[in-house]
This record gives structure tokens, sequence and C-alpha cells, in this order.
């Protein structure tokens, strides 16, 4: 495959998995900068009150076609480009960026219905750069069923507005109090719907339930599999499997 005049091109199979993977960034960020080199495009960035963070990979090998003449930044409000994105049926999706215009382009095309839709967005000035990935070492983590921990969020939420994670050897919990009353879910080792528990103590912290349902509601499409690190009162890592990359969040605790 040839360079591209535009600095950047990449097509992917399916529109609607690009569409997802965006969903799951703009839990955290409604602006973002893209970064494109030979390998891979990232996107790392904060919430505006630096509560959570997002980092994303996707590298060339999942793609169908990619180019990249030199390292570009693509920054665009997520909020409109998701716009765009909720349109993908099945269809497959090319991202072209014009760094001299500073236009995105993305184009749906169906091949069997022989159908092109192009839409065009226009880029915003750069906020320099990436943020950078704070280097975190984790007492204990866990993978668990997807569904299982997004159920357990979501009951959680149903009492108070934040909820206490805590991984032991043998089982994960999630509990939340209030006035209202109280919640917790078990998730024991043993059972069908925890993969790994890797723990040598009990470790817990507490997060904003804001921050945590938004997030997994927005990415549980993403993965039937969903992986937590956590050290006791210290950020948590959610991270989802995906082809060809991550997608991976950080938030930081509620200290109580």
């Amino acid at each position: 495959m040839g360079e591209t005049a535009s600095g950047f091109r990449l097509k992917l199979p399916s529109a609607d998995y690009f569409a997802s993977l965006v969903r799951a960034i703009s839990a955290v960020v409604d602006e973002g900068s893209f970064m494109a080199d030979q390998e891979s495009l990232r996107l790392t960035a904060m919430d505006p009150a630096h509560v959570s963070l997002v980092n994303f990979v996707l590298g060339r090998e999942a793609a169908e076609e990619y180019a990249c003449e030199k390292p570009v930044e693509i920054r665009v409000n997520i909020t409109e480009l998701l716009k765009f994105l909720k349109r993908a049926g099945n269809e497959s999706l090319t991202l072209d960026y014009d760094d001299n215009a500073k236009k995105l382009k993305l184009v749906f095309e169906n091949t069997a219905a022989r159908k092109l839709r192009t839409f065009t967005l226009s880029t915003l000035e750069s906020a320099g750069g990436a943020s950078p990935v704070p280097k975190l070492s984790f007492e204990a983590k866990c993978r668990v069923e997807t569904s299982a921990f997004y159920e357990a969020v979501s009951d959680a939420a149903l009492v108070s507005d934040y909820t206490r994670i805590t991984i032991t050897p043998t089982s994960l919990i999630i509990s939340s109090k209030s006035d209202v009353g109280s919640h917790q879910t078990k998730l024991e080792k043993d059972g069908s719907l925890v993969y790994e528990i890797s723990a040598s103590k009990e470790v817990s912290a507490s997060f904003s339930l804001t921050y945590l349902e938004k997030i997994m509601s927005s990415s549980k499409s993403l993965s039937n599999e969903t992986g937590l690190e956590l050290s006791t009162n210290k950020p948590i890592k959610l991270s989802f499997p995906i082809t060809a990359g991550r997608i991976e969040f950080l938030i930081a605790p509620r200290l109580e």
C-alpha cells in the first residue's frame, strides 16, 4: 500500500467497532488528541477535574489499510466525532486526516450495496499533546465478567454516590452504603464470573460512582472481560482487552 498525501490514513473493517471505542473514550473527555505514527493510533487524556484518565492504543495490525508519513496530532471534539460514528452500520470506516487543511474525513462504505457516505470534521488547535500516564504499581488484580461487574456497579449506585471495591485472595467485593441503605456484591474466585484473582492480601479503596458508572456504561460492549488492578486507597485501573490494542482507565480514589 502506498503512503497517503494527507499524512494519516486508517481503514477499519468495522465502523461500528471504532464507534464503540470512541464511545468509551467519551466517558472521560469531550475533547482529545489522537496521536498517530507509523505503528499506532493513540489517545491519552484526563477529565477536566483530573479524577479519571483514559489510555487508548490501536495498533496498525487492526487496520485493513494504514499509512502515516510522520507523527501527527489530530485533536477533535469527541462529542462531535461520536455523532458521526453513531451513524455507523454494517460498513467499513476510513479515517483520512489532512494535516494542511486540519480536516478529518470519515468514509463509511458498504461494499455489497455499493454505498459510500463521507463526513468531514474540522479539528481543533493543539493543546500540547497527550497527557502522561502515571507510573503505578498495584497490590492486587482480577479479571471478571464485564456484565457482572457492571451489574454490581449499577446496584451500588442505587444507594450511594460512591462505592468501595475490595479485592481479597479469594473474592472481589463491591459495596456501598448511605442513609438510604446498603449494598454488597461478592464475586468469588471459584465462580464462573471470576476468571482470575491475584492478591496476597486484602486491598480496598472507594470511588465515585459518577465516574465509575459512566465508564462502565460506555465500555461494557467492548469486551466480555474487565480487568481491575488495585492498591489500598490508590487509583484503580480498569482495562478491556481489544484486538491489536488496549483501552484502560484510571480513576482516583475517594478519600474518606
